[in-house]
Order: structure tokens, then sequence, then C-alpha cells
């Protein structure tokens, strides 16, 4: 399943070559990337949801993404519409919303990659404190991806001592063809009989870090080994290397035709008489 994702209501889908991205496209998108289950979390507004959710997976489950202060917090659950300015003055502000998130809007609060990194690397410990649910580890958008191996582990210890789950989200705002993280939710075997969003709640409100199961495809991450900006190299490397020699070949053609052309293209142009 996925914990974090958007429709064309979110402000950085709408205008966007995406705008069409609906529920109903979230949904076929992430039924091609093999999910059963996704929570709809759109900026700061419900507006999103569908008004008859589907019976049949992928379940759409209800959620909001709130922009509180210097993070993004995503809310799990059935909320209603959440006046995000409450939330983004002050640390306060912040830890006031972590606080009564269960209470107010009977929702699980997740700290959002890479926000809480970026801004709050020393306080996660007082987010914790304050109530906070869980912390996502994998975020495939790729301003995300700057999170190293031991960094995610300290982390995972950090979530394991305070009882938090952990999650890996799409994020997905309709770009690109598949997801590269899924997650692995045991839920009761006739979900017909239960609500399945419900089910996936109840599960990772009481199952802290083995709530979740987090399977994510490789990519490459910011390590000492590997500088951020050499990232570009090692994705092209990376993708070399785990095609067929067929597919391989197939590149080679498709850049020596484009390099050809190009060639042929300047040729004619040095040739051609002046008139």
């Amino acid at each position: 399943m996925d914990f974090h994702s958007h429709t064309s209501v979110s402000h950085d889908v709408r205008g966007t070559l995406m705008r069409g991205f609906d529920a109903a496209a979230n949904r076929r998108w992430h039924r091609r990337a093999g999910f059963d289950a996704v929570f709809l979390t759109d900026h700061n507004t419900v507006m999103g949801q569908p008004r008859v959710p589907p019976a049949t997976p992928p379940w759409l489950c209800p959620g909001i993404e709130i922009s509180a202060w210097r993070a993004h917090i995503v809310l799990l659950g059935d909320t209603a519409a959440v006046d995000g300015s409450r939330y983004n003055g002050s640390l306060d502000e912040l830890l006031a919303l972590l606080r009564t998130s269960d209470v107010a809007y009977g929702a699980l609060s997740v700290a959002s990659l890479p926000e809480y990194e970026r801004n709050h690397r020393d306080r996660l410990q007082a987010l914790a404190a304050a109530g906070l649910d869980g912390l996502e580890i994998v975020n495939a958008s790729p301003k995300a991806n700057e999170i190293t191996a031991a960094r995610r582990d300290s982390i995972i210890a950090l979530a394991r001592r305070n009882r938090l789950f952990v999650v890996g989200v799409s994020d997905s705002h309709g770009w690109g063809a598949t997801s590269m993280v899924w997650n692995l939710v045991p839920v009761p075997a006739s979900p017909a009989r239960v609500d399945p969003c419900r089910a996936i709640l109840a599960r990772i409100r009481s199952g802290g870090v083995e709530a979740v199961t987090i399977v994510e495809r490789h990519r490459l991450r910011a390590e000492s080994g590997w500088p951020g900006w050499l990232t570009p190299v090692g994705a092209l490397w990376e993708s070399w290397r785990s095609m067929s020699p067929a597919l391989a070949l197939s590149w080679l053609v498709w850049v020596w035709g484009a390099w050809a052309a190009r060639r042929a293209i300047i040729r004619t142009s040095l040739t051609r008489p002046p008139r």
C-alpha cells in the first residue's frame, strides 16, 4: 500500500501537465504499480477525495498533508478540512498539531521527507514526545533522496524507542509510470467484512516499527562514497548495467542515430551555398 499521494487539487499539480490527475487517475496509477490501497493526502485540502470510495482494490483511503511550521505532516484518517494556518507559525504550533491530531481529527500523524530531515533533524525526539505517530524513511520524490543509509538506521532506531511506525511513500503527483517503494501491511483476510482503510490504520497504530514491511526498489543515494553531485552519472551507469544486451544495443543504436542525424544537419548547413 501507499501512505502518501496526491491528486490534481494539490497546489503543485494544478496547472501542470498532470492537472487531470484526479482520484480515479490516481487509483489507476496505483493499480498499474501493484498497490491494493492508497491514501489520498493532498496539500491542505480534502477536496480530492471521492464522494463514493471504491469497493474493490485499490482502495482509496482518506488523508491530508498539512503545511505546518517548517514541516509537512501527513494525517492519515477520515479527517475534515484542516486549517493549516493554525500550525505553521512556530514550533509550538507544530507541536500542538502533533498533540491534537488524534483527538481533534481522528488521524495518525506522519512526518514527511525531506522537510523533517532538513528542518527538524535534532528535534525528532521532541516531535515524538509531542505525539507524532510515524515517520517516512523512504520518499520517491527526487528531493527526498538525500538521506543516507546510516541516517535511516538512526531514524528507525528512534522510531523503535518511541513506538513509532515507519513507512515508504510514492508521494505520487501523477508523474512517472510506476512506484519505487511499496508497504506490506497485514489486514484481515476478508476485507469485504471490514473497512480496509480502518484495518490498516488499526494495524499501524499499535504495531510500531514492525507494523509495516517496506519494499524499496534500488536507487542511488547520497552516501559518503558517492557525492550527491555525481548522482546523474551514477543513475546513467545504474540504468546501463541493469539492461539486457538487446536493450543496451538498442540504446546505442538510438544514441548513434541521434548523433549521426545532428552531424548530417551540421554538414548540410556548412556546405549550403550562400544565397
